[in-house]
């Protein structure tokens, strides 16, 4: 969750997004959306690596949190059709009463409210079709699936590949294509690949990885036979290979990556400055990324600690007002003072 680096470029072309990349000669997995300049970017540095005497592999995967904001605005927009077709229906049928009331024939305005109630009918049930088939896509697109079970492509693929025959229309062209390109599910392929190299016993490794799902997505039960297995699986005593093999099975589920939270996190914060001045400087995104790394979280798992602090890096202080007024040559004498001592 830390903001490392946020450029003013003048540009988001291939060639100035692989600048950025070129120094992080250890990056594995990169999440983005699916904007050209940073796919040919990642696919540049990719490449160049290959060359290297001992080359480390770069992956790209494509963000789920656009492709769930994308989808949630074209439901969104069905669902105000249905109800705006609902209202349409009420209001003929206030015409037939109306005219009913003053005594005139009332066949013409009941055929009208009768066919405007059969469009608001179809137009809602458009519209539960679409949600019910975007969301068995959004579950292909979670760590897990329903009965605690790591997700993996075939069957996310599979999801996915059903949920389309319903999600059809140009406006449901962006999410198609999302959900259509192989790196929408690269984070499993790597998460299963760390999972076996944490686990090789397929066993011990969906036992753990359920383990972990109980802990930490806490399904309810469906009966109470289920929720005691549950409890065993989740609060049971473990000996030391066990607890062994769930701290690393732990650890890679924990930092499977689906979305790029911290940019989104970041915008966050820029876009109250971009609302007020209209003008972002490189100095004012600086002063925003330090601001950032050194705000505590309010509430999650990392709550109470700032980026920097989960990051683990050292610094005298955490403090935003404090770093700011640190003297830059003092504060550079105490962290190489920090790496000799380590």
């Amino acid at each position: 969750m830390t903001a490392v680096f946020c450029r003013n470029a003048a540009d988001r072309r291939a060639d100035t997004w692989a600048e950025q990349l070129a120094p992080w000669d250890r990056l594995e997995f990169a999440v983005s959306d699916a904007a050209k300049g940073i796919t040919r970017a990642v696919a540049q540095v990719a490449e160049s690596r290959r060359d290297t005497p001992s080359p480390r592999p770069l992956e790209h995967g494509l963000d789920v949190f656009h492709t769930t904001m994308e989808a949630r605005r074209v439901l969104a927009r069905h669902w105000r059709r249905g109800e705006a077709s609902w209202e349409r229906a009420e209001a003929a049928d206030g015409l037939v009463a109306a005219a009913k009331q003053q005594g005139v024939d009332a066949r013409g305005a009941a055929q009208t409210a009768r066919a405007a109630w059969a469009k608001a009918l179809s137009s809602f049930e458009q519209a539960r079709r679409l949600e019910s088939a975007w969301g068995r896509a959004h579950a292909a697109l979670e760590v897990f699936g329903p009965d605690g079970r790591p997700n993996d492509r075939p069957s996310a693929a599979a999801e996915i590949a059903t949920a389309l025959v319903d999600l059809t229309g140009p406006d449901w062209a962006k999410v198609r294509n999302a959900l259509t390109d192989p790196r929408c599910l690269a984070f499993l392929d790597r998460m299963h690949r760390r999972l076996e190299s944490a686990e090789p016993r397929p066993q011990w490794r969906t036992a753990m990885a359920w383990r972990w799902w109980l802990r930490h997505r806490r399904p309810k039960p469906s009966d109470p036979i289920t929720g005691v297995i549950r409890a065993v699986g989740r609060n049971g005593a473990l000996n030391a290979e066990e607890q062994a093999s769930y701290d690393r099975v732990a650890a890679v589920l924990g930092d499977t990556v689906r979305a790029s939270s911290a940019v989104e996190c970041m915008n966050s914060v820029l876009r109250m400055q971009q609302s007020r001045h209209r003008r972002m400087t490189q100095p004012m995104l600086d002063l925003k990324r330090l601001y950032w790394n050194c705000r505590p979280f309010r509430s999650g798992p990392r709550k109470d600690t700032c980026p920097y602090q989960a990051l683990g890096l050292a610094l005298p202080t955490f403090d935003f007002w404090e770093l700011l007024h640190s003297e830059p040559a003092r504060l550079t004498q105490e962290l190489s003072t920090q790496g000799i001592a380590g």
